[in-house]
């Protein structure tokens, strides 16, 4: 039987058979007829990891990694109706992505209350179950509004994410739901996999960050420098008090440093390309 790997834009349902699970839906070995909870289970795992190990580092922004991660449980674990990604940035919380409208209505509810099991996941790490949103009591103004939105169940899986930071995978159904059994596991596995990804997705973000603020920093410290050289020149002053007297243009004309020393290099050359 040929074997198909999706690609970043293939639907979950086009795929084919992932090696090494077995038929998702096939039988226990011995047991003719009776469904496998464990090749479901492995076989939604395989799958995740590999959507995920699709996600090439540098290439998409936290917000488009969350997305595919939400897309990715929604069409894996059965019985989902919704998903969303949560993240907490220090006491901020934000929907980084959410497969329709009401898990996003739903995490506003929470964020205005500064309560409910999706912040309870993140900031706990704690894995949050509601069976039941018509007998859940921890949150009643939540869950009240919940069953008027047509939602019963929901599983919050935190995500692990580097210090000062942290997240949940959101699950939400239309059905009364315990996510029990290989389901749960694979929530768990998946929110596990998806943190790894969003970690280095994170980090990768900030070493970018800083690597393009030290360039920047030095262009500024080279133009600096250029512009100090023209005033000494034409002043016959010291290194310092050349950059005092640059200083004292910035102030006057409340403006950057920087900006002033460009304009400063550019009226000296106005032929010459001055990197901004």
């Amino acid at each position: 039987m040929s074997t198909r790997f999706s690609s970043p834009d293939m639907p979950m349902h086009e795929l084919g058979a992932v090696p090494g699970a077995g038929a998702l839906s096939g039988d226990v070995p011995g047991a003719p007829g009776t469904a496998a909870p464990f090749h479901r289970e492995l076989g939604a795992q395989l799958m995740a990891v590999h959507e995920l190990g699709y996600l090439v580092l540098g290439e998409l922004a936290v917000e488009q990694v969350c997305s595919r991660v939400a897309h990715l449980a929604q069409h894996t674990i059965a019985g989902v109706d919704e998903v969303s990604v949560t993240m907490l940035r220090g006491p901020c919380a934000d929907t980084m992505a959410a497969t329709g409208p009401l898990a996003a209505e739903l995490e506003e509810h929470q964020y205005a209350a500064d309560a409910g099991p999706c912040l309870h996941a993140a900031r706990h790490r704690d894995t949050v179950l509601v069976a039941d949103m018509r007998t859940e009591s921890r949150w009643p103004a939540y869950t009240a509004q919940a069953v008027h939105v047509g939602v019963l169940g929901s599983l919050s899986v935190p995500l692990a994410l580097p210090q000062g930071s942290g997240g949940a995978l959101n699950l939400y159904t239309h059905s009364r739901t315990t996510f029990e059994g290989p389901d749960h596991q694979v929530a768990v596995d998946l929110a596990e996999y998806a943190a790894i990804t969003l970690t280095n997705t994170i980090r990768y973000a900030a070493t970018t960050r800083l690597a393009e603020q030290r360039k920047q920093a030095m262009a500024s410290r080279a133009v600096i420098e250029q512009a100090t050289g023209i005033i000494m020149g034409q002043r016959r002053c010291s290194p310092d008090d050349a950059f005092a007297i640059l200083a004292q243009g910035s102030h006057d004309a409340h403006r950057k440093l920087r900006d002033v020393a460009v304009a400063l290099v550019a009226r000296a050359h106005p032929d010459a390309t001055t990197s901004r």
